[in-house]
């Protein structure tokens, strides 16, 4: 995001579920818009992902399926 200055994240500790992050923007841009469409962003990448594997694994089964016959 071009608004977006610096962005950063750190992990508490490894046995707690917390993550912080720091989302310095340039302007008066509220920090929380980048965070929303960054993680919109990552969904629909990792949509994209499961989508390809599934659709992946299907030709691959069929495939297999026709070898077997």
């Amino acid at each position: 995001h071009p608004d977006v200055e610096f962005c950063g994240y750190c992990i508490t500790h490894p046995s707690e579920s917390k993550i912080n992050f720091r989302i310095q923007t340039r302007g008066a841009l509220p920090a929380v818009e980048p965070f929303r469409k960054g993680l919109n962003d990552l969904m629909s990448v990792c949509q994209h992902v499961l989508n390809t594997f599934e659709r992946s694994m299907k030709e691959y089964r069929a495939q297999r399926d026709e070898e077997m016959q």
